[in-house]
């Protein structure tokens, strides 16, 4: 007859297990804690998990309880032709040896007879879907006839194991590929970066060799742009999302470096930001901030002439989930011929109409009093 206070027991064992097993993410502590409820509620002298290893012909002590030092995570087991442990695993049903040294069945690991075993059950453990991942074994110092009611706790017991040890496998397996692919990611943005910047140095290094001002300014050119470009890249990847760049940071790094790279040209022009926090995804940053350099390169060339002036960028927030950006400095202004502005200022301004466009704005230009102001409004998403 079942013992009722056993029945009670073990319920509340596999209850506790249950909770214990949803709390931790560790496979370790979570095998260790089954072999300590185990071992407690059949009241044997030791417990174990066997896991198969790799090559499918032992299994290694993954997780126990009783057993001396350097037992568990060393101490291996040969699945061999006259193993109990690999005749449970092949039969798919628990394994019982009431008495070792009477059984002429199987052979047995030195190591259970040095610790002096007598008595075992083997009871296999399977992954979801069928696979065997080992063995929940208890063993006992003396002889013992362990009973149907025993060995129905252990197998419901390693039913449970199974899916437990399964999701902790893949999530293992997931945090293991995702720190892999951060690995390569960052290994790949810093090398991104570096032949950005080397690119760069090559182009200003070429711009300020030429010997002519046409092929000074196409390089330059070139440059601002790839400036543009490795800046939206630190950027986005310096932060937490590779979806969305913040605005304030990125613009006035762009600006600040392209005054700095064009030192000879701008003189002691001062800069002034009034950018409001915001994120942009990066095909809107990207040409936003081409616009912003064609606009500080054409001011640093045509506006000053070697005195002191000020560039503002100002960037708010306007109705309906839109951002208004206006580029300004104090130099001459625009001339009275549209024309011959966009001359003078070779290719700059047809291409700020046509990042405008891109993302949705339209430039508007005025000079009122000496000075040149740019403004485009466009939608942030």
């Amino acid at each position: 007859m079942p013992n009722p206070e056993h029945m009670v027991e073990r319920q509340r064992v596999l209850a506790n297990f249950g909770e214990f097993a949803l709390r931790s993410s560790d496979l370790d502590e979570i095998l260790t804690e089954a072999c300590r409820l185990i071992h407690e509620a059949l009241k044997t002298d030791f417990s174990k998990i066997l896991e198969i290893e790799a090559d499918g012909e032992t299994l290694l002590v993954k997780a126990g309880v009783g057993w001396r030092s350097g037992i568990v995570g060393k101490e291996r087991i040969s699945m061999s032709d006259r193993s109990s442990e690999a005749y449970s695993i092949e039969v798919a049903e628990p394994v019982i040896s009431n008495d070792i040294s009477k059984e002429e069945r199987f052979e047995f690991a030195q190591f259970l007879k040095d610790h002096g075993v007598r008595a075992l059950v083997n009871v296999p453990i399977f992954l979801p879907g069928g696979k065997p991942y080992g063995l929940l074994q208890v063993d006992a110092k003396e002889p013992r006839a362990f009973d149907e009611e025993d060995t129905e706790f252990l197998r419901t017991y390693a039913m449970l194991l199974g899916p437990v040890i399964d999701r902790l496998h893949k999530s293992h397996s997931l945090r293991e590929a995702l720190d892999k692919n951060q690995r390569l990611l960052r290994e790949l943005q810093h090398r991104v970066k570096n032949h950005i910047s080397i690119m760069n140095s090559v182009v200003y290094l070429r711009s300020r060799q030429a010997t002519s001002e046409e092929a000074r300014e196409a390089l330059r050119f070139v440059a601002d742009r790839i400036e543009a470009l490795r800046l939206v890249h630190e950027q986005m990847y310096s932060g937490k999302s590779t979806e969305q760049l913040r605005l304030r940071p990125y613009i006035m790094q762009l600006v600040e470096n392209l005054c700095h790279l064009r030192g000879e040209e701008s003189g002691k022009v001062r800069l002034e930001f009034a950018i409001e926090e915001a994120e942009l995804p990066p095909d809107k940053a990207v040409p936003l901030g081409l616009i912003a350099s064609e606009f500080v390169t054409n001011s640093l060339k045509y506006a000053f002439e070697g005195r002191e002036g000020v560039i503002k960028v100002a960037i708010a927030h306007a109705e309906k989930d839109r951002l208004c950006v206006q580029l300004s400095d104090d130099g001459p202004g625009l001339p009275s011929r549209g024309q011959d502005r966009r001359d003078s200022a070779g290719s700059g301004l047809r291409m700020i109409e046509a990042f405008s466009r891109q993302i949705g704005g339209e430039p508007q230009w005025a000079s009122e009093g000496p000075g040149t102001c740019l403004t485009v409004e466009f939608d942030r998403h």
